[in-house]
């Protein structure tokens, strides 16, 4: 019941924060204004606070393969990201009509069926897609275990696009042999695919994630009447764990990819997915007895200059909704609600100042108790999980000057009847 009436708290909350934002505006009706936006009264007071408590990054994902994408890419010494597919339960016998079920022997046109976001290509050379044999035993996350495999040994097969050819449906064919003889065997089809080229390039597959999930499609005979095969990624290890076995029916794993940031930085997006996350200790005279007319989180932005440096990543503040009694950072960074507000574009090249807007965020911290609800906010990149593009920004760890700091403009007046 206590839950509830928070949640209830922090509805109204954001719906009178939305009323008071619109109070800001010109409106072109005095007589409405005077209605909905009476006066706010009294000098309006201008302070910059070191108001941050506390402040970390942490994983943004429930772990390996929760990625709404496949990274595919061959970027140099930067970055090599290669995608796992797993189908752990092959057919081995078709039925024909009412006939009694017959073996599989041969398998033709076996092809994997991607969706490719076109939009996200680097590079305009041709790209060559190398599958490789990655089935093992070997413990299930160990990345190291899955990438030693990519061996001339375990090679299946390739195929060349030009640019011209990357379009939104990628079909990539593969040797109806290969999974002929994992179809007779009952053995699992485990496939990774590596990228090659001669200049950078990265592409982004679907995967199940994100709702668009590969398929593997074959034919059991040369009659047309029977229906081809068409089968979902699917893996059946780990067996003790459900929802870890349901991701790892197809995930990116990195050989090589850029660091993350240091000590006394926080990072947000990449992959593995990062966000940053900050807790507020605002003093109780601005919050519970002043109109906050504006709130802006001072950041100072760290270059990143490793991967595609003048590209723009979208920043998202979110509201963290996480109770009292969730005490862990990473777990609160995964309760949150958006702010309704605008997001923050910033390129992973850029240092200098970086200014995000807060004021929705006051509306629910007057509401809700940081005893009840700590007032927490996280940091997000939208494409969470489709891109490596990490920024980063000076913590609390960094050098006084480029800590976060807190800008408030307030009044001593509270409009509305606002507790």
């Amino acid at each position: 019941m206590k839950a509830w009436s928070n949640s209830l708290r922090i509805l109204t909350a954001l719906s009178a924060s939305a009323v008071l934002a619109s109070c800001t505006e010109k409106l072109d009706s005095s007589g409405v204004c005077a209605v909905l936006c009476p006066p706010l009264g009294g000098a309006v007071q201008n302070v910059t606070i070191e108001a941050v408590a506390f402040d970390t990054t942490v994983n943004a994902l429930s772990g390996l393969g929760a990625e709404p994408g496949l990274v595919l890419a061959a970027r140099g010494d930067t970055l090599d990201a290669r995608v796992i597919l797993r189908f752990d339960s092959l057919p081995d016998t078709y039925r024909q009509g009412t006939d009694t079920a017959k073996p599989i022997t041969v398998i033709d046109s076996a092809t994997l069926r991607f969706r490719l976001d076109t939009l996200r290509i680097k590079g305009a050379g041709p790209v060559t897609i190398e599958a490789y044999d990655v089935d093992t035993d070997a413990n299930d996350t160990s990345a190291a275990a899955v990438l030693a495999l990519f061996t001339p040994e375990r090679f299946v097969g390739s195929q060349t696009y030009t640019r011209a050819q990357l379009k939104d449906t990628l079909d990539y064919v593969l040797p109806g042999a290969h999974v002929l003889s994992k179809s007779q065997n009952r053995q699992r089809l485990r496939l990774g695919l590596r990228a090659v080229s001669s200049s950078s390039t990265q592409l982004l597959l679907s995967s199940e994630e994100g709702g668009a999930a590969p398929r593997l499609r074959f034919r059991v005979s040369a009659d047309t009447s029977i229906a081809p095969f068409v089968l979902a990624p699917f893996s059946k290890t780990p067996v003790d764990d459900p929802v870890v076995s349901n991701n790892l029916g197809d995930y990116t794993v990195f050989a090589r990819r850029p660091p993350e940031g240091g000590p006394t930085e926080l990072d947000v997006g990449g992959m593995p997915v990062r966000r940053a996350y900050f807790r507020f200790d605002i003093p109780s005279n601005i919050l519970d007895s002043s109109t906050i007319i504006r709130a802006t989180l001072l950041l100072n932005q760290v270059a990143n200059p490793l991967l595609d440096p003048t590209d723009t990543v979208f920043v998202l503040p979110q509201l963290v909704l996480a109770g009292a009694a969730v005490t862990d950072p990473v777990k609160a960074a995964q309760i949150t609600t958006g702010l309704g507000i605008d997001t923050v574009k910033v390129r992973p090249g850029d240092a200098g100042l970086t200014l995000v807007e807060l004021s929705a965020a006051f509306q629910v911290w007057r509401a809700v108790k940081a005893t009840e609800s700590p007032h927490a906010i996280v940091l997000r990149a939208r494409n969470e999980g489709t891109s490596p593009l990490q920024v980063r920004f000076s913590s609390l760890e960094a050098a006084p000057a480029l800590r976060p700091r807190l800008r408030i403009s307030f009044t001593n007046e509270v409009p509305l009847g606002l507790p």
